[in-house]
């Protein structure tokens, strides 16, 4: 299930705004079912939803960050579980308004969006928020990968696989292909506070475009809740730019 959310706004929105996002995200799902936030929050389970960076059609690049050229934006928020969803209109109808940082901006409405009609079997995804992954060395340090690296691929559809898992109770009897069209690389600082200390870190991870090929429910669940790791921070939010019939992909 996928919500279109519709802003209002202005200003110079920062570059590193991800970790504000996600929480004013987890700000929203408290106002609706406490309870759920709180379980969420401290899970160390894997989070079966993500959401889009905050998406200005009309902006400007400066040294200070994004401008707005006019008062419109919007983002995404995607995931398999109708309750994540539900807590989410519940929260913003409550307190229509998204602060991120400095920035604030009126949330003008809340758009459910349609299933998708296409062939799962075989889509080109687009990056709305940049895809994480991650490996790790002894079990310890975790090392970004990139799609010049074949452990990118096979720890991506690893990831899907285990939130297919996670949702049906058992493990995928099928495989996805998962191919890579264009990409950049990006790295994005978050900060925050914890006890009273200020604590700071980057995450490293991809924006592109992609073509997934194969099982049908573990490509919808890509799209649905995500692919790659950090989706509670808002990373691997996917939007579909075409499917194998559709003219897009004949280009």
């Amino acid at each position: 299930m996928r919500l279109k959310i519709h802003l209002r706004g202005g200003g110079v929105v920062p570059f590193d705004y991800h970790y504000h996002l996600s929480a004013a995200m987890y700000r929203f799902k408290n106002i609706a079912n406490e309870y759920l936030a709180t379980e969420l929050h401290y899970s160390r389970d894997i989070k079966l939803f993500t959401f889009s960076e905050i998406m200005i059609p009309n902006r400007k690049i400066t040294s200070r960050g994004i401008e707005m050229v006019d008062d419109y934006a919007y983002m995404i928020y995607s995931s398999p579980h109708k309750e994540y969803v539900k807590a989410v209109i519940e929260g913003m109808l409550s307190n229509p308004e998204l602060i991120v940082g400095n920035n604030r901006f009126d949330i003008e409405s809340i758009e459910v969006l349609p299933e998708p009609d296409v062939n799962w079997n075989d889509v080109v995804f687009k990056t709305l928020s940049p895809i994480c992954v991650y490996t790790s060395y002894d079990g310890k340090k975790k090392t970004p990968l990139y799609p010049t690296d074949t452990r990118w691929y096979v720890n991506l559809e690893k990831n899907i696989r285990h939130k297919y898992e996670t949702v049906n109770g058992e493990a995928p009897k099928k495989f996805i292909k998962i191919e890579t069209l264009h990409f950049k690389p990006k790295r994005y600082l978050f900060e925050k506070r914890r006890n009273g200390k200020k604590m700071r870190g980057y995450i490293y991870a991809v924006h592109g475009k992609f073509r997934f090929s194969g099982e049908p429910e573990l490509i919808r669940l890509a799209y649905e809740a995500g692919a790659g790791e950090r989706g509670a921070l808002g990373f691997g939010c996917l939007e579909i730019y075409g499917d194998r019939d559709s003219k897009m992909m004949q280009r």
